[in-house]
């Protein structure tokens, strides 16, 4: 695929893959700018049906214009293939800046509001991210914080024994007994397959701000199945018993 055109797209390189399909860096010779391609599965490319409800949902996420959430330009079929267009960060991934012992307090605050910002925002549309999780939270060049893949996660459907994947259900979330999102990361509610709206976001989100605090996270197992399981069942070890640099009130 490397030095290969789809469409007005020259592909550069690859950026990264996993259940949500392939993502390419990619030169936009029309605009003369690099974005991100992501390539989605085959299987959601042969079914009209819910490349149809990617299309509707990819206009609520594209009208989502925050500075902090990376920008979908454009949901795409060429030469074959279903591609989402999308703004091209360059930097590291939350789970790579984060050292073992925490960011110091004046960074971890400077990373955590905009990211609380971005979840907010993303709210007040109507979007719940639903994978919400430190390899999903970009740190570019300069320091800002991008969060990736909103309103993506329900877009892929995979079956639950891939849990440490994405998984997604059908379009409105409605249906129990399917696992949603990614385990580590997860709601009790995502955890036990049933419904979820944005408050399995804030709790995602708190799982993120523990892990920018302690460079550990709160809820941990040698399997998936018993990593949630601590989701369920465990209570995270208080911030003041791992940092004694964290105010006690």
């Amino acid at each position: 695929m490397i030095g290969k055109r789809i469409g007005r797209y020259e592909i550069r390189a690859l950026i990264g893959k996993g259940g949500m399909g392939e993502v390419y860096s990619a030169l936009d010779t029309s605009l003369d700018r690099v974005v991100a391609l992501k390539i989605l599965p085959p299987d959601l490319q042969q079914d009209p049906e819910r490349r149809a409800r990617i299309e509707r949902e990819a206009k609520t996420v594209a009208a989502l214009n925050h500075p902090n959430v990376v920008t979908l330009h454009a949901v795409e079929e060429i030469d074959g293939l279903f591609i989402l267009v999308m703004e091209l960060v360059e930097g590291r991934t939350l789970d790579a800046v984060v050292p073992g012992q925490g960011l110091p307090l004046d960074r971890f605050f400077a990373t955590a509001l905009p990211l609380a910002e971005a979840v907010s925002a993303a709210h007040a549309r109507g979007i719940t991210h639903r994978d919400l999780k430190s390899q999903n939270v970009m740190i570019d060049g300069d320091g800002r914080v991008k969060v990736l893949d909103f309103g993506l996660a329900r877009w892929v459907e995979t079956q639950p024994e891939h849990i440490d994947q994405t998984m997604t259900i059908d379009s409105d979330m409605t249906r129990e007994g399917v696992v949603v999102g990614t385990a580590a990361y997860m709601s009790p509610e995502q955890a036990e397959g049933k419904p979820i709206d944005p408050r399995s976001d804030v709790f995602s989100l708190g799982v993120l701000l523990y892990e920018m605090i302690t460079g550990r996270r709160p809820f941990t197992g040698e399997t998936r199945m018993s990593t949630l399981t601590s989701v369920l069942r465990d209570d995270p070890r208080p911030l003041v018993e791992l940092r004694d640099d964290i105010p006690r009130q």
